[in-house]
């Protein structure tokens, strides 16, 4: 029965859920079923079919499905050990069907394996020395290989798996590194600088599939023509500025110029972006100019349900909450709770319009009575972090408080998505110029209201937008201004209490994490995971510049291939050293030495040949080989023959191999003999 429900908790969020997901008991007991029956047909092909590519199948099968789905962090270390991997395969096949069909062919079989297995381990060591190290800092190395968004003109669509996660990353390290500036006409012009909006929520994350067109020139809207605007002219200069999405003021009207990086918009959340190819310019920083056509929202202009005349696809879309969890199910199996629901209905229960629902609904939250602000609070914006927010720990930063928000707005039928940006920054008289760091990274909520458009609204406490302050009724407030605490302007009380929430099951207690480690300020509000990025784009754990790769590429490769040598020499004086007063083991090396010599011109000794059948066979070759009958009959008689004075035989057998080599070593190019120097299967020849 746990195995069943496990199951089939699994398949309701494989249902809802993108890749990558929560280890869930049913993903895992699925996933280790898959392993065990790549292990069996594995098996199966490698001692029953004896075929390589049978044997790699089902494992490289499952290496592409974790590739395809996973989330693309160190790509290089993981295709390095499964190719690792995969060459330590066909090697102990290659081996195993060596050792069983050759072994009657000659007696030197083991030599044979080993002389295999070292020319292999080399081989595989220089390969993955060049790929693992070199590979990355080739020109285009982080690209696609195929690029569909090249096969047709239509927009490019980017899935972005929450950026709010970033935004908790750069509030927790509270970094004061400037990350781009907004130089404007007038300090009046101060405005929550927006990079995009999350509109789907699976009850886990909030996230967002983006459809892009070119951006150069004048945009369309998605405000409402009646509503009265004023125009901002923007210029934006990014430092240190990760990802692809551009800050400005809501709503862009008109890109006027961007330089040398080429950008596109999407008109529905209004996010204005890098160009995939342009990425790279981009990163070094830029300057963009833009104009904006910013609302000036009036709440008596505003209809009293906010979807009136709304098209049924829209206001699903935009209202859309994970199902109801069922009996047995709690808020960690990412299904809603319906007691935040009945909170909401609670606190909204004396407003007559959508407007003053959501009004109240914000005051709940920025009322210190309520709430408080902490950004050291173990929670995130998935819908059990959610209900312990509500319900019992009652503090946390702009992650819960926006998601939380959007959720509840949603569960009373209000469209609502999720914005990400950032405050308005500090002024730089000198400069004319906002300065925007980490620390000023925001999320709020946006409340659609047919007819008019997005509207801005934020329930973090200490958080407010300083334009249209009649509308959210909150007096501006960022990190440093007015951020003690947030009352709402003008309204009555709030309700502090809620209906006391049903039991699910779940964690009720949400720990304060003091001493939380900061991030890497490098690592701060990078691209969101699968925000439309290549293998390429991600961290491979490396912080190597390309010079450096290079380097040690070139370095790795020198030490592998200066080893081959360097063994052959140590190998050949240690059977010289055991040898050295055995007559016949030292006419042993001598011919060895010849023989290997002998090879360099093309003359390669069969197992089944005497040595004088051997030598026989050498003098007839076009190409002269010295004495190799003499030292090919002093081995034979060395070997078969009781002798008086062994040593001076062995000493002609040393003097005739010499002058074989040397005969040989002549005849060839110094690239040939680079080449035998360096080949790992000569090792066991001398």
């Amino acid at each position: 029965d746990l195995l069943r429900s496990d199951l089939e908790a699994a398949w309701n969020a494989f249902e809802l859920q993108q890749a990558p997901v929560e280890p869930l008991r049913g993903f895992v007991a699925t996933a280790g079923l898959a392993l065990w029956w790549a292990a069996v047909l594995a098996d199966w092909a490698a001692f029953r079919l004896r075929s390589v590519p049978e044997t790699i199948t089902p494992a490289t099968t499952i290496f592409v499905f974790t590739v395809l789905l996973g989330d693309g962090s160190h790509p290089v270390i993981h295709a390095a050990l499964f190719v690792g991997a995969v060459g330590l395969i066909i090697l102990s096949l290659r081996l195993s069907r060596q050792a069983r069909d050759d072994v009657w062919v000659a007696s030197g079989a083991a030599a044979g394996l080993a002389s295999t297995m070292r020319a292999s381990v080399v081989a595989a060591g220089l390969a993955l020395s060049v790929g693992v190290v070199a590979g990355p800092a080739m020109p285009d190395a982080g690209e696609q290989l195929l690029d569909p968004s090249e096969w047709d003109n239509g927009p490019e669509t980017r899935r972005v798996t929450s950026p709010l996660v970033e935004v908790s990353a750069s509030l927790l390290a509270q970094t004061e590194r400037e990350l781009f500036s907004v130089g404007v006409d007038d300090p009046i012009d101060r405005h929550y600088w927006r990079q995009m909006a999350l509109t789907e929520f699976n009850g886990r994350e909030w996230r967002r599939s983006s459809s892009f067109d070119d951006a150069n020139g004048r945009v369309p809207s998605n405000i409402a023509s009646t509503v009265n605007r004023t125009t901002v002219r923007q210029e934006i200069t990014t430092t240190a500025l990760g990802g692809i999405y551009l800050p400005a003021a809501y709503e862009i009207s008109n890109v006027l110029t961007s330089g040398d990086v080429e950008l596109e918009y999407e008109v529905e959340t209004g996010a204005l972006v890098v160009k995939r190819e342009s990425e790279q310019r981009a990163r070094a920083g830029f300057t963009y100019v833009i104009e904006s056509q910013v609302p000036n929202y009036d709440p008596a202009a505003l209809p009293t349900t906010a979807t009136d005349g709304l098209g049924a696809d829209f206001v699903a879309q935009h209202t859309q909450l994970p199902e109801e969890c069922l009996d047995g199910q709690t808020t960690i199996d990412a299904c809603w709770n319906p007691d935040i629901t009945r909170a909401a209905e609670a606190i909204t229960a004396g407003a007559s319009t959508d407007y003053e629902r959501v009004v109240a609904l914000q005051n709940f939250f920025v009322d210190p009575n309520n709430f408080s602000y902490n950004i050291q609070v173990a929670l995130d914006h998935d819908i059990d972090s959610m209900e312990r927010f509500l319900f019992d720990v009652r503090e946390g930063y702009c992650e819960q408080f926006a998601s939380t928000f959007a959720a509840m707005a949603r569960s009373i039928g209000i469209p609502t998505r999720v914005a990400v940006g950032f405050t308005w920054g500090e002024w730089d008289a000198a400069r004319g110029a906002y300065v925007v760091r980490g620390e000023h990274a925001h999320a709020w909520p946006e409340v659609f209201f047919a007819d008019v458009g997005w509207v801005v609204l934020d329930p973090t406490p200490g958080r407010a937008p300083a334009h249209n302050q009649s509308f959210a009724r909150l007096a501006p407030a960022q990190l440093g201004e007015n951020d003690a605490g947030n009352r709402a302007l003008g309204d009555g009380p709030v309700p502090t209490t809620l209906p006391a929430p049903t039991p699910t099951g779940g964690t009720n207690a949400a720990p304060s994490v003091p001493d939380q480690s900061e991030p890497d300020p490098d690592d701060l509000l990078a691209e969101p995971a699968g925000a439309g990025t290549t293998a390429g784009d991600q961290d491979d754990g490396s912080g190597w510049s390309p010079l450096l790769r290079l380097v040690a590429a070139i370095g790795g490769v020198a030490a592998i291939v200066g080893a081959v040598p360097l063994v052959r020499i140590v190998s050949r004086r240690r059977r010289g050293m055991r040898v050295a007063d055995d007559p016949v083991g030292r006419s042993e090396l001598a011919w060895d030495d010849a023989t290997a010599a002998l090879r360099l011109i093309g003359i390669v000794p069969s197992p089944a040949e005497t040595p004088m059948e051997f030598a026989s066979r050498a003098l007839q070759h076009h190409r002269a080989v010295g004495p190799v009958e003499e030292l090919a009959a002093a081995v034979t008689t060395l070997r078969y023959a009781k002798l008086s004075d062994p040593t001076s035989v062995s000493h002609e057998a040393e003097r005739a191999a010499t002058a074989v080599a040397e005969r040989c070593r002549a005849q060839v190019s110094d690239s040939k003999r680079w080449s035998d120097a360096i080949d790992p299967r000569t090792i066991s020849l001398n």
